[in-house]
């Protein structure tokens, strides 16, 4: 074969080889994957609030509730629960350092995790170390699978265990908010927390209905 033949025969594989490559496709999204990117942008930078409402904790064995009023402020949380069990106010307050809870009685107990030292003092367990996240309606960090609806909200969240469905936002200073939702253990959560002693049965469902968000000026006031 000539040199000229030859590179006739070489162009002829390359063009075919060319052709041969798919080009790759531009990943184009949804007007609600849009909306939901910026809803997020804009409620993850929420680093206070004052919000009232209700929480209840229910088992296979026991349930109960508690109105609630929390207030975070750039890392430190003040979260007041009022009449759990028929009690009085129970006051948790958390920062970097751990948490430490004051029962109605005055009795105290302290932990290195909010969610501990609830457990410890009233046999619920909260996952208050990322319900902050859940609260304003978005994933905490690391790994999670989300469902949102047309409006760019989530709907549903599958993160550290536990299943999040956000049924209703309510509107706060023009920004959508969670209103009620519902938190579901897994069954490797639940799993866990038996072999634990921390629980028993097969069910572990936390409920909060937010009544009001309040204006973030009126967080920074802590109760002392």
């Amino acid at each position: 074969m000539t040199a000229r033949g030859l590179a006739v025969v070489v162009a002829a594989l390359m063009i075919a080889g060319c052709a041969s490559v798919a080009p790759k496709r531009v990943a184009v999204e949804s007007e609600a994957e849009i909306k939901w990117r910026q809803h997020h942008a804009h409620v993850a930078r929420l680093d206070q609030w004052d919000i009232s409402g209700r929480i209840g904790v229910r088992t296979a064995d026991t349930g109960g509730s508690a109105n609630l009023r929390w207030k975070f402020d750039n890392g430190i949380d003040q979260i007041d629960l009022f009449g759990p069990f028929g009690g009085g106010r129970i006051r948790l307050d958390i920062d970097p350092d751990g948490a430490r809870l004051r029962d109605g009685e005055g009795a105290e107990f302290f932990a290195a995790t909010a969610s501990q030292v609830l457990l410890n003092a009233t046999g619920w367990h909260v996952p208050l170390e990322v319900l902050g996240y859940w609260v304003r309606g978005v994933p905490a960090p690391g790994e999670h699978e989300v469902e949102i609806d047309d409006a760019g909200r989530l709907t549903f969240l599958n993160q550290q265990g536990w299943e999040i469905t956000f049924r209703e936002y309510a509107l706060h200073q023009e920004v959508l908010l969670p209103r009620k939702i519902r938190l579901s253990a897994s069954e490797e959560t639940i799993s866990e927390l038996t072999a634990r002693e921390q629980m028993s049965g097969d069910l572990l469902v936390v409920k909060l209905f937010i009544e009001e968000w309040a204006s973030a000026s009126s967080a920074k006031e802590i109760d002392q």
